[in-house]
C-alpha cells in the first residue's frame, strides 16, 4: 500500500519499470563489436568507455547498451568487466557465413523476456505504431510511462533491422538479412567515430563572417547557430540535409547526457 504521507512525485521516484532493452539490437551489435575489438574477454568498463569517448560507467548511453546487450544474451559482466557470450562470438564469426549470423541475431532478438511476450502477441500480425505500442507496453507489460516510447521504438527498430517487418507485419520466419558483416560493422563504427570527431571539431571552430546563418533561439539568452559557407552548392545542401538528419539527433542526445 502506498504511503499516504508521500506526494505523488515522491511515489513516482520509486516506480520501477519491468526490464526492457533501451537500445535496438543494431546498437547492441555495434557495442559488441567494440568489445570484440578490445579483446572480447574480460574487457574492463574503462576500456569500453574510452573507446566510446565517455568517462563514467553511469553515463546513460553506456548503461543502456550494457543492459540491452545482456538481455539479448550477447555479453556477461562481472566486477566491472565484460565478456562476450558464445552466442555473440558465433554471430561475429559464423561458421556458415552471413545467413547463420542472421539466424543467430534473430535468436538473440528473442532472448529478452519482454520481446518473447511481444513476439507471441504480434507474430504474423501488424505491429502497432510506436505511440500505440508504447501505451500497450505501459498498460499490459509494466513498462513505466517515462520509458514506454523508448521501449516501443527499440522493439520496432530491432525487428526492422533484422528484416522481420513486412508492411508493418511481424514475420519471425523471415530470413532476409540487412545485418552488416563483422568487417562492415567495424568500418561503420570507425566512420561514426570520425563523424563524431568532426562534429566536435566543428563545434570548437569559429565560423567565418561570410556565408549563411540559421539561428535557433534557446530558452535563455543564447542562440544556437548553423553556419553554411557562401560557396555552397545544391549537392552540398543535399548532403548537409542528410548529415543533419542522421547525425544531429545523436549529437544532441550525447550533449544532453553530458550536461
Amino acid at each position: 500500500m502506498a504511503d499516504p504521507n508521500k506526494t505523488s512525485k515522491e511515489r513516482r521516484m520509486y516506480e520501477k519499470s519491468a526490464a526492457y532493452p533501451a537500445v535496438s539490437i543494431s546498437q547492441s551489435l555495434d557495442f559488441v563489436k567494440r568489445i570484440d575489438k578490445l579483446g572480447g574477454r574480460s574487457v574492463s568498463y574503462d576500456s569500453v568507455l574510452k573507446s566510446m569517448g565517455l568517462t563514467s560507467s553511469t553515463t546513460k548511453s553506456f548503461r543502456c547498451r550494457l543492459s540491452a546487450s545482456k538481455q539479448f544474451g550477447l555479453i556477461d559482466t562481472s566486477k566491472n568487466t565484460i565478456q562476450l557470450t558464445d552466442l555473440a562470438k558465433r554471430i561475429l564469426y559464423p561458421n556458415a557465413g552471413k545467413e547463420e549470423s542472421q539466424k543467430l541475431l534473430i535468436e538473440a532478438f528473442q532472448n529478452p523476456p519482454l520481446y518473447q511476450e511481444l513476439i507471441e502477441e504480434f507474430n504474423d500480425k501488424a505491429v502497432p505504431v510506436q505511440s500505440q505500442l508504447g501505451n500497450i507496453l505501459m498498460n499490459r507489460y509494466r513498462i513505466i510511462k517515462q520509458v514506454k516510447d523508448t521501449a516501443a521504438k527499440c522493439f520496432i527498430e530491432s525487428a526492422d533491422f533484422l528484416g522481420l517487418l513486412e508492411n508493418g507485419v511481424l514475420h519471425m520466419d523471415k530470413r532476409e538479412s540487412a545485418v552488416p558483416t563483422n568487417a562492415e560493422s567495424e568500418t561503420q563504427i570507425e566512420k561514426n567515430d570520425e563523424i563524431t570527431n568532426e562534429v566536435t571539431e566543428t563545434k570548437k571552430s569559429p565560423a567565418p563572417k561570410d556565408g549563411y546563418f540559421f539561428e535557433i533561439p534557446t530558452l535563455g539568452k543564447a542562440t544556437a547557430k548553423v553556419y553554411i559557407p557562401a560557396e555552397v552548392t545544391e549537392k552540398d545542401i543535399d548532403y548537409i540535409m542528410m548529415y543533419i538528419e542522421n547525425m544531429l539527433p545523436a549529437f544532441l542526445k550525447n550533449l544532453k547526457e553530458e550536461l
